[in-house]
């Protein structure tokens, strides 16, 4: 996974994109180290990284977009029966992109994955929270049973994809990290 280091790289406010060379108190990434960085990402792993690590709510729209187009492809291809004019397939997208950026941290231990020095039981140690079925199935516009029968295993696919997105960056990440291609500010 990549260091907090390299991800803050990410965040807006942590570069300054003005500056043609790293200023000499080398707080400033440079243009051709961040494209440099960036090359390795294609369109959809940008948005990811920018919306899920420097809190980009346009990053985010284009990566629902993106999904959106690759979820109905998907529909179409399997004949997906869809009931015309309801966004079902739209809202499953919407929430697959929402809940890989910004994931549900876990009441019970607070994010930290642990309680009293124990692994916590209603996370599994992993800080976050899974969406419940019926949350899942009143966010997509389908009633639950239906949902359960025919739609949980497309929210998974739509839901899969988008990690798959999130994987594929912090692999780069990480292998620019370790390569040392990537300074810390």
């Amino acid at each position: 996974m990549a260091s907090p280091e390299m991800i803050g790289l990410l965040c807006a406010g942590s570069v300054k994109y003005h500056l043609s060379h790293a200023a000499p108190s080398g707080d400033a990434l440079s243009r051709s180290e961040l494209a440099g960085f960036l090359a390795g990402l294609n369109g959809p792993q940008v948005d990811l990284a920018f919306a899920r690590y420097g809190c980009d709510e346009v990053s985010e729209r284009r990566l629902i977009a993106h999904t959106r187009v690759w979820l109905s492809g998907r529909a179409v291809r399997d004949e997906w029966k869809i009931i015309r004019g309801r966004p079902t397939v739209c809202n499953m997208a919407a929430l697959a992109v929402i809940e890989v950026v910004r994931p549900n941290r876990c009441g019970r231990c607070k994010g930290r994955g642990v309680v009293e020095n124990r692994v916590c039981h209603r996370c599994g140690g992993s800080s976050y929270v899974h969406l419940s079925g019926r949350q899942i199935a009143e966010a997509i516009g389908v009633d639950e049973c239906n949902y359960r029968r025919t739609w949980s295993d497309r929210y998974e696919l739509a839901y899969r994809y988008v990690q798959d997105i999130d994987f594929n960056v912090k692999l780069i990440i990480g292998r620019a990290d370790r390569r040392g291609d990537l300074i810390a500010i």
